[in-house]
């Protein structure tokens, strides 16, 4: 069998740099939102800052819960790796856990410093000074122009405007350079004279009042100040506007600086909401991060645990017996090596198993070869005996012959007999066929065979009490005989009578349920010097045994993936213990 581990790794790491860069992305737009929102309350901006914020890390968490639940279940379970896997995570943790909160330490106090400094630094006090300036350079040009309107001076210089209007012009530019337009109408409203920047140009319809600051207008980039006087020339009463253009985008920066002076008297009033926000924002966005790295924690945790968890299951099955059983790796690194190391040494194990095998059953028929001619030369030399007496009687006393012939033919017989039963017993021994496996009730196998020596032997008594009927895979017929043989063999160990109790339970060995079952006599036992050969095949105590009955029991339960062993006490009995697995394995 051949395993080949599962590789999620590089996918779930993928998946897992798409997220920080979408997380980095989100930090990068909100983190600006959130700037340009403390001043100007933006509720659609908060509202998705709010859903992104709690939505992310919650999705991050389920993930992390899920992968928990996984692995206490694995532990649960006692998992190959689990317990492996449990120490790296806490120690990638770990290590996340003393690299964040340093930096998360250094940064809300590096936060603090910052805003302290903006709000201290006299920036505020710059801006409301530049702004000063800039409504003061405003109106001093607001009362330049009402001054020099109204001024004699400039009813003065509109006496020239029928002979030279454009000296009259020159004249009102050398007077004050800050005009940029000069505009006369008479007392009907008609335009009569008009020098300057076209962009002043005003109809006198469209004026408010006629005397004063006129309103500022705004064309653009253009800002015009204006301001009418009416003037008695001539006899007449005229109407002189003089204009002045600002310079381009004066207004929009001050209305910029305007705008910058609340800003920052808005954050200064709300310094201390200001932190707290900032280092709320950063909480918000830092905790998912941290729990990323959680989740490379696991699949780092996995990718490591992985190899040498294959690895276990490999010897645990190895241990079990199981010398097919080989990891493939795809990785190229260290561990790889190892486990070629390990698929090696199973191939070199498993061939050296065969032939260990080979060697113990070579072994073992030579045990049993040597043991066959010791049982058929005991019955050969009475066999010869007995012939060669025929013939010497024959050839010495013919007449005799029918006094010694019966008693040597009778003996010869019976030894034959005993050789026949012999070879019929190694027969059966040799050719035990493997178990039919089929589902069978063990309890009702003891009880049919338990009936017949029940039968035979009344002073034998048979105790049930703790006998279960649990159902097994094993081969009916031959789970009979072992019954039959243990029976046999209890029976002869207590020649007065007495009692055989059988009972059952269920036990765990490593990660496998057996069903033990005990065949317990209250015997004469068995006495120190036997107890080492009773599985010993033609090994027995009886006259008339063969001493293959416990031997072919013991093969039986082997070949069921099972085990055999005994207790025993002299003069207080034996009892034979065999656990049948609940799952036997097919061959």
């Amino acid at each position: 069998m051949r395993f080949y581990p599962r590789n999620p790794t590089p996918v779930g790491l993928l998946v897992l740099v798409l997220i920080l860069v979408v997380l980095v992305a989100l930090i990068v737009v909100f983190s600006q939102t959130i700037l340009a929102s403390l001043a100007n309350v933006d509720a659609q901006a908060n509202t998705i800052v709010l859903i992104a914020s709690i939505i992310l890390p919650l999705i991050l968490l389920g993930i992390i819960i899920y992968q928990l639940v996984l692995l206490i279940r694995e532990r649960t379970l006692k998992r190959p790796g689990s317990h492996l896997k449990i120490r790296l995570l806490l120690f990638f943790v770990f290590v996340s856990l003393i690299s964040s909160i340093p930096q998360a330490l250094l940064s809300v106090s590096f936060i603090n410093a910052t805003i302290g400094f903006w709000l201290q630094a006299g920036i505020e006090e710059g801006l409301r000074g530049a702004l000063d300036i800039s409504l003061e350079y405003y109106r001093g040009l607001v009362d330049n122009l009402d001054r020099f309107n109204s001024s004699r001076a400039m009813s003065s210089l509109l006496r020239d405007m029928r002979l030279d209007p454009d000296r009259m012009w020159r004249n009102i530019q050398d007077a004050n350079s800050s005009v940029h337009s000069v505009q006369i109408f008479d007392e009907e409203g008609r335009e009569v004279i008009f020098r300057g920047n076209q962009n002043s140009r005003v109809e006198f319809s469209s004026l408010n009042k006629v005397s004063g600051n006129l309103p500022k207008e705004d064309r653009e980039a253009l800002s015009i100040l204006r301001n009418i006087t009416s003037h008695n020339l001539f006899g007449r009463v005229y109407y002189s506007i003089v204009g002045t253009i600002l310079t381009e985008g004066f207004d929009a920066k001050a209305r910029q600086l305007t705008e910058s002076l609340e800003n920052f008297s808005q954050l200064n009033r709300y310094r201390r909401l200001f932190r707290i926000v900032l280092v709320v924002f950063y909480l918000i966005f830092s905790f998912p991060i941290f729990l990323l790295s959680i989740l490379v924690s696991f699949l780092l945790t996995d990718e490591i645990s992985r190899p040498i968890a294959n690895l276990e299951e490999a010897t645990r099955r190895v241990a079990e017996g199981d010398f097919s059983f080989r990891v493939l790796t795809r990785s190229e690194d260290e561990l790889s090596g190892l486990v070629s190391s390990f698929n090696r040494m199973l191939a070199e194990l498993s061939h050296s198993r065969k032939k260990l095998i080979q060697a113990e059953k070579i072994n073992a028929w030579q045990d049993i070869a040597q043991r066959l001619a010791h049982e058929i030369k005991n019955p050969l030399t009475p066999i010869k005996l007995s012939a060669q007496r025929i013939l010497k009687v024959y050839g010495k006393n013919p007449e005799t012959i029918d006094q010694i012939l019966e008693p040597a033919i009778s003996a010869i017989i019976q030894e034959v007999d005993n050789l026949n039963q012999l070879l019929q017993e190694f027969r059966e021994f040799a050719r035990l066929p493997g178990p039919n496996l089929e589902e069978m009730n063990i309890g009702q196998i003891v009880k049919e065979v338990a009936e017949v020596y029940q039968h035979l032997s009344r002073t034998i008594h048979f105790d049930f009490s703790h006998l279960d009927e649990i159902i097994l895979r094993a081969d009916k017929k031959q789970m009979k005989q072992v019954f039959a043989n243990l029976f046999k063999n209890a029976v002869t160990a207590m020649p007065a009578g007495g009692e055989i109790r059988v009972s059952t339970d269920i036990v765990k060995k490593e990660n496998s349920n057996y069903c033990r079952i005990r065949v317990r006599d209250n015997g004469r036992g068995i006495d120190e010097n036997t107890r080492t050969f009773v599985f010993t095949p033609y090994f027995t105590t009886k006259k008339d045994g063969v001493g293959l009955g416990l031997a072919i029991v013991e093969r039986i339960i082997f070949d069921h993936d099972g085990s055999i062993h005994f207790e025993t006490e002299v003069g207080v009995g034996t009892t034979f213990f065999i656990d049948l697995p609940m799952e036997m394995r097919k061959l």
